[in-house]
């Protein structure tokens, strides 16, 4: 069987479905040398740079994988694919499946068997957060996108519903495939390395509550910070709040508030943190708290409770499936709430202990390895 992935995002997403995208690849081609995989970039600009990370990830390059740079660039191939050009004159290669690891790599008109990985529908469940154009964007690319797969992979029961509750997709037609934390996201008994590495970003002496996400609304920061303001002055006094992530969109209003609560000096914000340091900022963290109001799947608790933190999350969405009895659920609008989940989780030794010990257990439960054999079970399935 041959397989066509749309594999732009190893390039161009550095989050979420990029992360998603490297480590399923890396897993399927680590279970699987019997069928054949074509990747597929598109690109012009940068190419020595570009193609250097493709041969970097594929190292060793496996027998039975070819990359291909499509001569164009990427918008300009996401513009086609929506107006119903007809892809394969793009892609000669002789494709059984197509697999696309985000709903805007699905082509109009394109392959006979496809398979897309839906991560969620935010833009429908906070319209408000994206805008109007964004939203009506993202909503073409997704009706596009299922209905021209023959299966659609999704993280979690959340997504899976909402795809039944907004596009009326048929349940038969949706798999469900957990996410993993990368196997990087381990307990690290090196102090002397965890503070090098956290020296890169900020004073490694200090003590601190971690939230990890894109600044944006949908992550629910605003609220965090709110929170943080009404912990006793003395914790305040102790723990920093460090937000980890790169800039979103219509985040003002979370450094409004900093302002106004007076906590400039109090809130770190890091920017964007390389993966590979992302393990030892959560290691060092004395507690990770994640009051996002929707995730397809939410993948950074998962990194935090592989790390050993105790964690506190929203209870709401996808959240409940990735942490189990592992974690504090809270009302993630509730301010008050999430102070004291905080100032319980700090100040009680015994509940720190049961929270991080059950975290590592629940980690465990999720592996990339799985995710791609169950993901080529589906790619098989849509090829009969």
């Amino acid at each position: 069987m041959n397989i066509g992935i749309d594999a732009n995002c190893l390039i161009f997403e550095r989050a979420g479905v990029g992360k998603y995208t490297q480590n399923l690849i890396k897993n399927l081609l680590k279970i699987d040398r019997k069928n054949q995989y074509f990747l597929y970039f598109s690109f012009l600009r940068h190419r020595a740079k570009r193609e250097k990370i493709i041969q970097d990830f594929l190292k060793p390059k496996p027998k039975n994988v070819t990359y291909k740079i499509l001569p164009i660039p990427a918008r300009w191939y996401e513009f086609l694919t929506v107006t119903g050009f007809p892809v394969k004159k793009l892609i000669y290669d002789e494709i059984d499946v197509f697999f696309a690891p985000y709903a805007s790599g699905i082509p109009k008109n394109g392959f006979q068997n496809s398979v897309v990985t839906v991560h969620d529908l935010v833009f429908l469940r906070f319209p408000e957060h994206r805008g109007k154009k964004l939203t009506n964007y993202y909503l073409k690319r997704h009706k596009i996108a299922v209905q021209n797969s023959k299966k659609i992979i999704v993280p979690s029961i959340a997504t899976k519903n909402d795809l039944q509750e907004f596009l009326k997709v048929e349940p038969g037609k949706i798999q469900i495939i957990y996410e993993a934390a990368d196997e990087r996201f381990r307990k690290i008994k090196n102090n002397a390395i965890v503070n090098r590495i956290v020296g890169r970003y900020f004073d490694p002496k200090l003590k601190y509550i971690l939230s990890v996400g894109t600044l944006e609304p949908r992550k629910n920061l605003k609220t965090l910070v709110a929170a943080y303001a009404i912990l006793p002055y003395t914790l305040r006094q102790e723990y920093k709040l460090v937000l980890v992530g790169a800039k979103g969109w219509n985040n003002s209003e979370l450094y409004q508030s900093i302002k106004n609560l007076n906590l400039k000096d109090d809130v770190i914000f890091t920017g964007f943190v390389l993966d590979e340091d992302l393990p030892y900022i959560y290691n060092k963290a004395s507690v990770f708290v994640y009051p996002a109001l929707y995730e397809g799947f939410g993948l950074p608790p998962l990194e935090a409770m592989a790390c050993g933190i105790p964690v506190i999350v929203s209870n709401d969405s996808s959240l409940p499936e990735v942490v189990g009895s592992s974690a504090i659920l809270l009302d993630e609008k509730n301010e008050e709430e999430i102070a004291q989940a905080i100032k319980e989780v700090i100040l009680k030794e015994k509940l720190r202990q049961k929270l991080a010990t059950r975290g590592l257990e629940q980690a465990k439960k999720f592996s990339w390895e799985k995710a791609a054999k169950e993901s080529l079970k589906v790619l098989e399935e849509a090829n009969k």
